[in-house]
């Protein structure tokens, strides 16, 4: 027959490797999230390099979502025409285009998905980019994730070779990128 002192003591005993067991897999788990962090930082700073295919990648959502901000993407032989403006001359006639059509302009945005890119480079300052892409209706955020996650809409295919420049320490787009430029 045991006492219960004796008991007592096993039962600490017990309570103690059980404690230890759990500090070790804390300790584990600290670790991980340690590492998973640190990984997330180096990534972060490893998306900040511009490269072809993200400045490729960023204009076609910009202009797709017909954003003001496509300008930011584009070569100075296509912006720097102080006389016109052909980011606000694309979005004038695509708004124009939608009212035709008794619709308000945001009915014309659309978001990209399942991105593909292909760069090619012809030289060390320029590229030529293969985008694949679908692109769905995204009149605000929640409409194109909805449309998305019950597949409801249409999708359509976007398929578009990009001519790329390295310009001002960047990538800017160039050449004629989807019909931007009408005509």
């Amino acid at each position: 027959m045991v006492s219960i002192p004796l008991a007592f003591t096993m039962f600490l005993q017990k309570l103690e490797v059980s404690f230890m067991d759990s500090s070790k897999n804390l300790m584990v788990l600290a670790g991980v999230v340690i590492a998973a962090f640190v990984l997330q930082l180096i990534l972060i700073f490893a998306d900040r390099n511009d490269t072809p295919g993200k400045a490729a990648v960023e204009f076609s959502k910009a202009y797709f979502k017909l954003k003001d901000g496509m300008a930011d993407y584009l070569c100075s032989e296509l912006v720097g025409d102080e006389e016109t403006d052909i980011v606000n001359d694309y979005i004038n006639r695509v708004s124009d285009e939608a009212r035709a059509n008794g619709f308000k302009p945001s009915w014309m945005k659309m978001a990209l998905s399942d991105i593909e890119i292909e760069a090619e480079m012809i030289d060390e300052n320029s590229a030529q980019v293969h985008l694949t892409s679908s692109r769905i209706r995204a009149i605000n955020p929640i409409f194109g994730l909805v449309s998305k996650v019950f597949v409801l809409g249409e999708t359509y295919d976007v398929k578009e070779t990009l001519t790329v420049i390295k310009e001002d320490g960047g990538w800017k787009v160039c050449g004629q990128p989807y019909s931007l430029i009408e005509g």
